[in-house]
């Protein structure tokens, strides 16, 4: 058994108007694209349960969504609109990557790529992708062996591990990848890893759920345990949206410990929701700054 680390670089819109002013004018399909990203180059790493690099594999897409290339993904990832032209289509790409990453658990650093692999495909109407039967989520992976409260970008995970990176290299797929590989070696641990093995890539959860104006939060899926000593905790007033999750404050009732406990929703790509609750531990100081917060937000509601 082995692995396949996968990273994908995509073109855009994200303010594409502040470099072409009439572009939606030409383009009237665009305003409400049916992906937000296009899959444009592809990077890969095919390594052993060793950690020992058995083959490379990097190519680009030739793009047929969006027409023009975002100045600012090509100021950040040096692909040029040539490279492009000579890409080969979305569906060959998937074929050349499942030919690729035949037998092989697919890795990426965040779920974002699968996300972006499933939406591309069924933009181009291609169903086979049963090829990602297993995936792990290195980011979950390492964030949580490295002990980290926040989810870990790559390159604050190189910077943990004091892997040497080069600035110039980032946002290459392949390089990506590499750099990928570096942190998996660094805390490969099967016994561990395993248990993030995702069999079914449809139902796990993997869109966040930015805007909380799309989703009510149902208290009922809401446990409110203390991360210390697993007793309820005694909160201060119901959670208030915060930019992209929803918080509250609250004492255990089992240890004094003053808790802000925060919650994350999340999509699966069949559409269920998903709860994930994260306790920590917090000050006086902090506590008594956030209940001031809830207090504030609750008093504008009811004003």
């Amino acid at each position: 058994m082995g692995y396949v680390i996968i990273d994908l670089e995509f073109n855009n819109l994200q303010n594409i108007s502040k470099h072409y002013n009439n572009f939606y004018d030409k383009y009237k399909e665009l305003k409400n694209p049916e992906v937000d990203n296009e899959i444009i180059e592809i990077g890969a790493i095919k390594v052993d349960n060793y950690m020992k690099i058995e083959d490379k594999f990097k190519l680009y897409i030739k793009p047929s969504i969006f027409p023009v290339l975002n100045p600012e993904i090509r100021d950040m990832t040096n692909i040029r609109e040539k490279d492009l032209e000579n890409g080969v289509s979305f569906v060959k790409g998937m074929e050349k990557l499942k030919e690729f990453s035949k037998g092989y658990i697919i890795c990426s650093w965040a779920k974002d790529d699968i996300i972006e692999i499933i939406t591309n495909s069924h933009y181009h109407k291609h169903n086979d992708l049963k090829w990602i039967d297993r995936y792990i989520d290195l980011q979950e992976y390492a964030t949580n062996v490295l002990g980290s409260k926040k989810s870990l970008s790559l390159k604050s995970a190189l910077t943990m591990l004091k892997i040497k990176v080069d600035p110039n290299k980032l946002h290459d797929a392949l390089n990506d990848a590499l750099y990928t590989v570096s942190v998996f070696k660094s805390i490969y641990n099967f016994r561990v890893l395993k248990n993030y093995i995702v069999n079914d890539i449809y139902n796990m959860p993997a869109i966040m759920i930015k805007d909380l104006r799309k989703v009510n939060l149902d208290t009922n899926k809401v446990k409110s345990i203390c991360p210390k000593c697993k007793g309820n905790l005694v909160l201060e007033s119901d959670y208030m949206p915060l930019r992209w999750r929803y918080i509250s404050v609250g004492k255990c009732s089992k240890c004094n410990s003053r808790i802000l406990n925060e919650i994350v929703i999340k999509k699966t790509l069949i559409g269920d929701i998903i709860y994930r609750e994260i306790g920590s531990s917090i000050n006086e100081w902090e506590y008594s700054d956030y209940s001031y917060r809830l207090e504030k937000y609750f008093y504008k509601l009811k004003v």
